[in-house]
């Protein structure tokens, strides 16, 4: 519900905006402290960090590999929009439903955009839309959405492959950068041996730990891509002075002036033109939600049912192509494991 909230109080956008940055500003200002006390129990059940990916658009299930031997370059593919996802138990059941199709090679199932991808052989697999049937008839209700030929699978391959380095993925063209997910992830590790040790990291747990922050650092940056990607394909765009001031406002808020505020940034990880440019991203988010969103809602729950609708919207239509394959592995694993939500 907080996340919700960012996008509807004026009065408190400029502080609230920094939430994605894994509350920086309240972290370096001294607020809210009983955040830092509250991960004590985070710590004790790592396994449901997993929980904030189910919001993400990278979210998906293990791969469902059922001719491996084959030549990878030979397969198109196919993306479905299915309803009533929610868990490993749904995702089991969709792959069971396709699996006497002859000509499909890999299924992967996308819980959170409702999105199943079928790898194929398009020379024994030519009707799609019994595909799309069969997984309607197991409960889950099913459309074609698109399919890609093996020559575009196979120049999607090679191109994640040449820009694995310097990104993890990309959202409808919006990249993400490695470097921003280095900088969030090393401040969320910090945040943590701050608390428990710098040894936290090297021990069993700790290590069940890192999986989820890597996880939920990826979701965090996927949900800003799903929206950046709506907001340039508007071509929607925010006056520099308005990021300028809002900067003002905020330092002034806190009594703060901008040598101590990069001091305060840097004694948790981040440096200023990082800062800076997620800053401008969540005033042009803000700013694009208020003003072609939510301008027409007169309260916060119509506010919250329309965020709801265009962000669903938003997921349905997004293109990622995965950049990290163990990264979008490890959070295919997480996944995977979580537990029903709803009923299929």
């Amino acid at each position: 519900m907080s996340r919700l909230k960012t996008f509807f109080s004026n009065k408190m956008a400029i502080f609230i905006v920094l939430l994605v940055l894994i509350i920086t500003v309240a972290v370096a200002f001294g607020y809210k402290k009983s955040k830092d006390n509250a991960v004590a129990p985070a710590l004790a059940e790592t396994t449901q960090g997993a929980g904030s990916v189910k919001e993400t658009k990278s979210v998906t299930a293990v791969p469902d590999r059922q001719d491996a031997g084959s030549n990878r370059d030979d397969w198109a593919k196919a993306v479905f929009d299915v309803g009533n996802m929610s868990c490993s138990g749904c995702i089991a059941t969709i792959k069971s439903s396709v699996a006497g199709f002859q000509g499909i090679k890999e299924t992967l199932v996308e819980l959170s955009s409702g999105k199943v991808e079928i790898y194929f052989d398009a020379d024994q697999l030519q009707d799609l839309s019994l595909v799309a049937k069969a997984i309607t008839d197991s409960g889950y209700p099913a459309t074609v959405l698109r399919t890609l030929s093996a020559d575009v699978v196979k120049k999607e391959r090679a191109l994640a492959e040449a820009r694995s380095k310097y990104y993890v993925a990309s959202v409808g063209g919006w990249d993400i950068a490695r470097s921003d997910f280095d900088t969030e992830l090393e401040t969320a590790k910090r945040r943590y041996t701050k608390i428990y040790g710098e040894d936290l990291f090297a021990r069993e747990q700790g290590k069940t730990l890192l999986d989820n922050l890597k996880a939920q650092t990826f979701s965090k940056l996927l949900d800003e891509g799903i929206m950046m990607q709506e907001i340039v394909k508007a071509d929607f765009k925010v006056a520099p002075d308005t990021v300028e001031r809002q900067i003002q406002e905020l330092l002034a808020q806190h009594g703060k002036n901008l040598d101590q505020f990069k001091a305060s940034l840097n004694e948790i990880g981040y440096d200023y033109e990082y800062f800076r440019k997620k800053f401008e991203i969540k005033v042009r988010i803000n700013q694009y939600l208020n003003e072609r969103i939510l301008s027409d809602a007169s309260n916060d729950l119509e506010k919250q049912n329309l965020f709801n609708a265009w962000f669903k919207n938003s997921k349905v239509l997004a293109e990622v192509i995965y950049y990290d394959r163990d990264l979008e592995g490890l959070i295919q694993r997480l996944s995977a494991s979580s537990g029903c939500g709803v009923s299929g």
